[in-house]
C-alpha cells in the first residue's frame, strides 16, 4: 500500500490526540474567547507539525523522544498566544498534566459581552484533527518552497509585509523635498524593493550566493568553524561552516537573539534558554553560563571574551563561563560589535566598548560617540558631525564598529540603525528608517541609507561589515532574506547572498575572512 503523502505519522496523531485537549484547556486559561482559544491551540500544534519531519532526522534527544522536542515548542510559542490577556503581575505558565490546572488563574471576561463559545472543541475525531493540522503545515511547506528556484523567481514570489513608519522624536519637525524634486540628498541612498534586491550583482564574498534550506545535512562535522547561524521561525537553525556546506544545528534551542550573538571566529553562539548558553560549533556542545544572570543577548569582544548586561555597567564573561571585569558606567544597549580585529583582546577591554549614544540623553545632548581610555576613567565624546547629521535620530538595534588601525584610540568605522526625520522625494515612498555610517574619532557621518514604504520589508538592519567601506546588510520578507553590501563611499549596492527563508541571523566577523 502506498501511503498518503499528506497523511500525518502515527506517533503525530498521537501526539496531537494527547495534546490538543490540554492545550485548549490551558489557553482557555487566559483567553475568555473561546474560539480564539481553541484556533489558537491548534496553530500551536500547527507550528509542531512544521518541525515534526526534522525530529526524525536530527540526531539526538529530538529522534529519540520527539514528543519531549515538540512539547518545548509549544511552551515558546505559548506565552506569545496569552501574553495579550495574561495578568502581568503573574507567571505564565503552560501545563502538559493530566491534572487539574491552577484554579487560581481565570480568564478576564471580556466587557459586556457573555462568554463566546467554540463549535470546534469534539466536533472532530483525534485522526482528523491530526489530518487537517498537518495538511495546513505541508501547504505552508509547499507554498515556501516555490522560491528555490533562482533569484529571479525569489523577486517575483516573495511577498513582504508593511511595517510602520518608525516615529520621529518628539519636537522635530523634519523638512520636505519640493513637489517637483526627483534628485536624493548628496549621501543618501534609498533600499529598493525587495524584488530588485535579489536582482542586484552579486559581489564575491565568504558567503555563498544562495542559502538554501533543504540542503542542510544534519550530520554536523566536528572541528570546523562558522560563518553564519541562519534561525527560521519554524524549523532549526542551520550553519554556513568553513567548508562551505550546510548543516542542520543538533540543538532546537539555538537561535540567534541579534546579528552580534556569534563569535568572531565562528567558534561560539550566545543563546538563552532557562540561562544563559553557548553552542560549540567544534564539538557540537552546549555549555550553561551559570553565573550570568541577565536575560538580555551579549555581544563579543574577541574570539574569547563576551559582553553582558549587569548591574552598574557590562560584565566581561570568558567562553568558559568565568565573569571577569565589570566596565562601569558602559551601557550594552549602546555598545557596539567590535570587528576588524585580527588578534585576540589584550590589556583593558574598556578599548574595545564604543558606544552610540542618542540625541536628547540627556535633553539637550546631541548624538554622540563615546570612548573610554581606560575602565573606570571620564568618558571621551565626540558629537555627529556633517552635513549628514540631521538625518539621524534615536537608535535602534544592534551597531558595528570596524578597526581600520592599531591605535586603540581609534575606534575606526561605525555603522547602527537609527529613526530619521529626514525625507525623500516621493517617488521612494515614505521612510520607514535609516542605517547610518560614522568615522569615530571624528563623529563625522559618512553615508545614510534609508528604508522606505516601497522596501517592503520587515526590517532593514545591519549585520556587520565585509571590509573598511563596506557594510553588510539584512533585509527580511515573509518568504526569504536578503543580504546586500552596501558601499559606504559610492553608496552601491550589491547582492551578496538569498536565503529561502525569512531568518534571523548572526555571521562571524567577514572582514577578516578571504572572499571565496
Amino acid at each position: 500500500m502506498v501511503r498518503d503523502a499528506l497523511a500525518p505519522p502515527a506517533a503525530f496523531v498521537a501526539y496531537v490526540e494527547s495534546r490538543l485537549p490540554l492545550l485548549i484547556r490551558e489557553v482557555r486559561r487566559y483567553v475568555p474567547d473561546e474560539r480564539f482559544a481553541d484556533q489558537a491551540a491548534r496553530d500551536l500544534l500547527a507550528s509542531v507539525a512544521l518541525r515534526w519531519p526534522w525530529y526524525a532526522r536530527l540526531p539526538g534527544a529530538a529522534r529519540q523522544d520527539p514528543e519531549k522536542a515538540a512539547d518545548k515548542v509549544l511552551r515558546r510559542g505559548f506565552a506569545d498566544v496569552v501574553k495579550e490577556y495574561a495578568d502581568p503581575q503573574r507567571e505564565i505558565r503552560l501545563s502538559l498534566a493530566e491534572t487539574d490546572p491552577d484554579e487560581d488563574v481565570r480568564p478576564v471576561p471580556l466587557p459586556d459581552e457573555a462568554p463566546r463559545r467554540s463549535r470546534l472543541h469534539g466536533s472532530l475525531s483525534p485522526a482528523d484533527e491530526a489530518q487537517f493540522i498537518w495538511e495546513r503545515s505541508a501547504q505552508t511547506v509547499r507554498r515556501r518552497s516555490v522560491i528555490v528556484g533562482g533569484l529571479a523567481l525569489i523577486g517575483l514570489v516573495m511577498t513582504v509585509s508593511r511595517p510602520r513608519p518608525e516615529s520621529t522624536p518628539e519636537g522635530e519637525t523634519p523638512g520636505s523635498p519640493s513637489p517637483e524634486s526627483t534628485t536624493l540628498p548628496a549621501g543618501v541612498d534609498v533600499v529598493p524593493p525587495l524584488a530588485e534586491l535579489s536582482r542586484l550583482p552579486v559581489r564575491r564574498s565568504p558567503l555563498p550566493a544562495e542559502i538554501e534550506f533543504e540542503k542542510a545535512s544534519v550530520s554536523l562535522p566536528r572541528g570546523r568553524r562558522a560563518r553564519g547561524v541562519f534561525s527560521a521561525t519554524e524549523e532549526s537553525a542551520v550553519l554556513l561552516l568553513d567548508d562551505g556546506r550546510l548543516y542542520a544545528v543538533p540543538d532546537l534551542r539555538v537561535r540567534p537573539d541579534n546579528p552580534g550573538v556569534m563569535s568572531p571566529d565562528g567558534r561560539y553562539i550566545a543563546f538563552r534558554d532557562a540561562n544563559q548558553m553557548l553552542f560549540d560549533v567544534a564539538t557540537g556542545s552546549v555549555h550553561t553560563l551559570d553565573k550570568v544572570t541577565t536575560v538580555s543577548a551579549p555581544i563579543w569582544l574577541d574570539p574569547q571574551h563576551l559582553l553582558y548586561a549587569a548591574v552598574g555597567g557590562s560584565q566581561v564573561v570568558r567562553a568558559d563561563g568565568q565573569p571577569t571585569e565589570l566596565l562601569e558606567a558602559v551601557d550594552l544597549n549602546d555598545v557596539v560589535t567590535p570587528e576588524g580585529h585580527k588578534d585576540p583582546m589584550t590589556g583593558d577591554p574598556i578599548l574595545r566598548s564604543t558606544e552610540l549614544l542618542a540625541l536628547g540623553r540627556p535633553l539637550t545632548a546631541p548624538a554622540r560617540v563615546r570612548r573610554y581610555t581606560a575602565n573606570k576613567s571620564e568618558p571621551v565624546d565626540t558629537s555627529l558631525d556633517g552635513e549628514l547629521t540631521a538625518w539621524v535620530g534615536l537608535w535602534r538595534g544592534l551597531g558595528f564598529s570596524l578597526s581600520t588601525g592599531p591605535n586603540p584610540a581609534d575606534r575606526g568605522r561605525l555603522v547602527r540603525r537609527c529613526q530619521t526625520p529626514g525625507h525623500v522625494p516621493a517617488q521612494y515612498g515614505e521612510v520607514v528608517s535609516a542605517t547610518a555610517a560614522l568615522r569615530a574619532a571624528t563623529g563625522a557621518v559618512l553615508r545614510v541609507l534609508v528604508e522606505t514604504m516601497k522596501t517592503e520589508a520587515d526590517r532593514v538592519e545591519p549585520v556587520g561589515w565585509l571590509d573598511a567601506a563596506t557594510v553588510l546588510l539584512s533585509a527580511n520578507g515573509d518568504d526569504a532574506t536578503v543580504i546586500v553590501a552596501w558601499g559606504i563611499e559610492s553608496g552601491k549596492l550589491e547582492l551578496i547572498t538569498v536565503i529561502n527563508r525569512n531568518v534571523r541571523l548572526a555571521l562571524a566577523d567577514l572582514s577578516i575572512l578571504p572572499a571565496r
